[in-house]
């Protein structure tokens, strides 16, 4: 699992338990939904899963290659290797972005 990944789901479930306290309903979740109607936390957590696809999808194939498996070359490897990467590190971009919306949105007075 990708480091961090807890700490966003908290952060989300505190948001939608304050969403609930100021009286709007529950985001109900809804796999038929559309991605142009989603909410924004399935939108969110559907990339956390996809980047987590790729880390995971990176290491078997490393692993693979390190077993001898004639199958995986080292250019698929390196090539896994680097489109988890860049997407881990457009994923905490997007975190960092977030967190600091989210600590701005708290700082303003009511």
């Amino acid at each position: 699992m990708i480091q961090g990944v807890g700490h966003l789901s908290q952060l989300l479930a505190e948001m939608d338990r304050m969403k609930v306290g100021a009286g709007a309903p529950a985001a109900a979740p809804s796999a038929t939904q559309a991605p142009a109607g989603a909410d924004f936390t399935q939108v969110f957590k559907a990339a956390i899963g996809h980047v987590n696809e790729l880390q995971q999808r990176s290491e078997s194939m490393q692993k693979a290659f390190e077993m001898g498996d004639s199958k995986v070359d080292l250019t698929q490897v390196m090539v896994a290797l680097q489109k988890a990467n860049l997407s881990l590190e457009g994923m905490i971009q997007v975190r960092n972005k977030f967190i600091n919306a989210y600590k701005e949105i708290m700082s303003m007075s009511i």
